[in-house]
């Protein structure tokens, strides 16, 4: 009896450790579990940082030329299926380079946040607005037919020239033109955006501060 005795009271003992081990491995595993999803969320937020850094501008906050070349390709695919209206407009801040001259590079960032954020703020939400580089913008309007266009960018082009810019409490006036073109059967992107460039380079040659379409 006095040995049955003895083994139960070491087997309840060894229960007891195993119990206590099994506990804290449970624990130890929960633990690491929590320390692995906490990782896991940190390396997730770095993905869209850094794929934030690669597709959009570091001085507007608009998306950059990377992103509209993705989006331009989405949008065309979309044009081809469905034959919905889709133009494609290229915005040029008239003068820029006067602005850096005659004020510095400081203003010419402000005047291009300026312009971007009050252009991008006034589209809808399907509408697509990206720095293409230096002072021009590139714009994408789905589902919009080319007098629609025209109307809306000209509203946009007479908002810029309105908005009041000031530089040290200066003022400094700050006009854009624009080019727009329809995409059209046999188009592509590329050739889309040539007619867009050339109604531009019309705007300009005709006195800028205008939106041409694209013969």
């Amino acid at each position: 009896l006095d040995n049955i005795s003895s083994h139960i009271v070491n087997y309840r003992e060894f229960e007891v450790n195993r119990v206590e081990e099994s506990q804290q491995q449970v624990s130890d595993m929960q633990e690491r579990m929590v320390e692995l999803e906490e990782e896991a969320e940190t390396l997730k937020k770095l993905v869209v940082e850094k794929n934030k850094q690669a597709t959009f501008d570091a001085l507007t906050g608009i998306p950059n030329r990377l992103f509209f070349e993705e989006r331009s390709e989405h949008e065309f695919s979309r044009w081809k299926r469905f034959n919905t209206p889709l133009i494609l407009a290229i915005w040029d801040i008239d003068f820029f380079k006067k602005v850096n001259d005659n004020y510095g590079h400081k203003a010419g960032d402000k005047v291009l946040k300026t312009v971007a954020g009050l252009i991008n703020k006034r589209i809808r939400s399907t509408d697509f607005l990206a720095r293409f580089g230096g002072e021009e913008f590139v714009m994408l309007l789905p589902g919009t037919k080319q007098e629609e266009a025209l109307y809306f960018l000209n509203k946009l082009r007479l908002q810029v020239g309105q908005c009041g810019f000031r530089y040290q409490e200066e003022v400094v006036n700050v006009t854009v033109s624009c080019g727009i073109s329809d995409f059209r059967e046999n188009d592509s992107v590329e050739s889309v955006f040539e007619r867009a460039d050339q109604a531009l380079y019309k705007a300009k040659e005709n006195g800028r501060n205008q939106c041409v379409v694209a013969e």
